[in-house]
Order: structure tokens, then C-alpha cells, then sequence
């Protein structure tokens, strides 16, 4: 779990620009001029086992081990620079009037998102705000694929889970400013030019 270091960097970076911490989501880089309560940042409690027992058969599969290991020991899924980039987890219950916003929901992509010519081998795990464009992970295989919202032909590929979220860490981190801000166009932050 090389990345963790990757991450724990990255959110001692963002807490010189506001964090607020919690029991079930943290908030690491405030960034007020975006809204009044935008952080770059968001990480969500772990799951323990009965919710990653929830997960799974709300998804009627078995999560890849490489990132059970990330959903179950680090965090149920997160969202890096103002969901540049998320990783899905378990959604569970919202209550915006108190805060609690929740990951975004691997069953989105998983079951009724998915794109059509995914096979079930595919386990999407999180993707891009810009324009949708997803990450995913094959059941046999460490290698995860980078593919279009409703395309699963890959157009970049990782060796690993880890590798890529190192990798998309550093090249985002440095499409940032001192400010938490994004200092290039929008579709910069995507993978692939």
C-alpha cells in the first residue's frame, strides 16, 4: 500500500489550507472560492466488514482485492481535488443539512451505469469529473484501465491500483496552486491529453 504515504502527504499539504475532521468524513483543503464549504479532499471512515458485506451484494460480485484492501483499510472510497478525480465506495445514507455526504456509489457504474460492452470481469471503481470517463480493474488482473463514461475500451492502462493512484496524486497535485486551485483548463485534469 505504497499510496498510502502518497495520500497522507497530499492531506498534510491541504490541512494548511482548512480541514475539518470527523468519525465518518474528512475534509482536507478549503477552497472558498469554489463555495463556502469546498475542500479538495474528502476521505470517508473505512468499511468494516458487514458494510463491505453490504457492498458486495448490493453489487452481487466479490470487490477486487486491491481495492477491498483500500475501501476496508484506508478509506470507503474518496475524492481527490474537488472530484478532479473520485473512488467510489459505499454510498450509504446522506444528510446534507448536517454535513454528511457519503462517497460516490460503486453501484452507479457497477450495475446501472455500466457501459455496455464491459464485460463482467470489469469492476469500475471511480473516474473523472470532467467528462464522466471511468477507472476499472479486471477480476484476474492487478492492471487498471482508464476508459471513456460509456466506452470500456481501454485508452490508458497501470500496472497496479497503487501505481495509478500515485501517479494521478503527483500529475494533479501539480495542475494545482499554492491556492488549492486548478491553474489549467478543466480537461487538463483527465488522464490522457
Amino acid at each position: 500500500m505504497e499510496y498510502v504515504r502518497y495520500i497522507q502527504a497530499l492531506i498534510e499539504e491541504q490541512k494548511a489550507l482548512g480541514a475539518v475532521e470527523g468519525e465518518v468524513v474528512s475534509r482536507y483543503g478549503h477552497i472558498p472560492q469554489i463555495a463556502p464549504e469546498a475542500y479538495n479532499i474528502y476521505t470517508f471512515a473505512p468499511l468494516t466488514e458487514e458494510r463491505l458485506a453490504l457492498l458486495e451484494r448490493a453489487l452481487n460480485r466479490e470487490v477486487p482485492k486491491q481495492y477491498k484492501i483500500f475501501l476496508t483499510l484506508f478509506s470507503n472510497g474518496m475524492h481527490i481535488f474537488h472530484r478532479c478525480l473520485s473512488l467510489d465506495g459505499l454510498q450509504g445514507s446522506i444528510n446534507r443539512d448536517l454535513g454528511i455526504q457519503g462517497p460516490f456509489d460503486l453501484s452507479d457504474t457497477n450495475v446501472y451505469e455500466r457501459p455496455k460492452n464491459a464485460d463482467s470481469n470489469c469492476f469500475f471503481l471511480g473516474g473523472y469529473s470532467y467528462d464522466g470517463s471511468l477507472l476499472y480493474i479486471k477480476d484476474d488482473v492487478s492492471t487498471v484501465y482508464y476508459c471513456a463514461r460509456r466506452d470500456a475500451t481501454p485508452l490508458k492502462e497501470w500496472n497496479s491500483f497503487s501505481e495509478m493512484l500515485i501517479e494521478e496524486i503527483q500529475r494533479l497535485k501539480s495542475l494545482h496552486g499554492a491556492d488549492g486551485m486548478l491553474q489549467v483548463p478543466r480537461e487538463e485534469t483527465l488522464p490522457i491529453a
